[in-house]
């Protein structure tokens, strides 16, 4: 075990191998593995054990990152495919062949999206479409590929959220549209598929991302500023986002493992306080 600070908390230089629970064994598959939550959550999963079918569209980062993780984590099965979500015969064909390699499917963290700043009142149907496309569609297509697989013995659904939904931020009015959308279909399907021992649900994170800094660069100097005061008002636990390896995989983690077989069709909010869930 890790050395732990009087309080409890573990060191900041720590890492999220210290609070994962067991999730060795576990097949899974992962979409925007490129960079940010993905990125992160393939790094700690292979870590422990997890074998995974790691997807994405920037191929040269994915299969990157498949060499360097499989190099370091030899017990872990670990194999990259190209995958554009929006397009449902890819979703089907990835997710056939990640259950062909994998020997069977567990889980599916679906951790692709798609992040576009624009005021509401000149949104265009193109960016309008693509948010649509990628962050709904690719959701739904995602999951509906891999039902027929999880029916026969249960498995877990992870789709990723946004507080964002329920208190949008300036210039992110059709993302929180998007986001929304994803958490009520996520709440249907844990409704409807529980029966095969289907558990869904949606992580709604407030974790530091390149998402973030992109979000920030667009700000004018005043909001930024304003932005950082709002977070520092708002998230009570540090003042600030929170740290994808640390605060948000391990919760990934749970959410995968047999901890978690009594939670579905959950909004988690893995943000540090920011707002309530209700």
């Amino acid at each position: 075990m890790c050395p732990k600070t009087p309080h409890g908390d573990y060191p900041q230089e720590e890492t999220a191998c210290h609070i994962i629970p067991s999730i060795a064994g576990k097949r899974v598959l992962l979409t925007g593995c490129a960079s940010g939550i993905g990125k992160a959550t393939a790094e700690v999963f292979a870590a422990h054990g997890v074998h995974m079918v790691i997807c994405d569209i920037q191929d040269d980062i994915g299969q990157s990152l498949t060499s360097q993780i499989s190099a370091s984590n030899p017990n872990s099965k670990i194999q990259y495919q190209h995958l554009d979500v929006s397009v449902r015969s890819e979703c089907n064909a990835v997710v056939e062949a990640a259950v062909r390699f994998l020997g069977g499917l567990d889980s599916l963290i679906h951790a692709a999206g798609s992040i576009h700043q624009d005021v509401a009142e000149t949104i265009t149907e193109s960016e309008l479409d693509r948010m649509l496309d990628v962050n709904i569609k690719g959701t739904v297509f995602m999951n509906q590929a891999v039902f027929p697989y999880l029916k026969t013995r249960g498995g877990t659904i992870l789709n990723f959220g946004s507080d964002i939904a329920s208190e949008p931020l300036p210039l992110l009015a059709h993302y929180a549209a998007s986001k929304g959308a994803v958490q009520s279909f996520t709440r249907a399907v844990a409704r409807e598929w529980g029966k095969y021992g289907i558990r869904a649900n949606a992580v709604l994170p407030a974790v530091w991302t390149p998402i973030i800094d992109m979000y920030r660069e667009n700000l004018e100097e005043e909001s930024l500023e304003g932005h950082d005061v709002f977070m520092s008002d708002r998230v009570c636990l540090g003042e600030k986002f929170g740290d994808v390896e640390i605060d948000l995989v391990p919760v990934l983690a749970f959410l995968v493992s047999d901890a978690s077989r009594w939670i579905t069709g959950q909004m988690v909010p893995v943000n540090g306080g920011l707002s309530l869930v209700r």
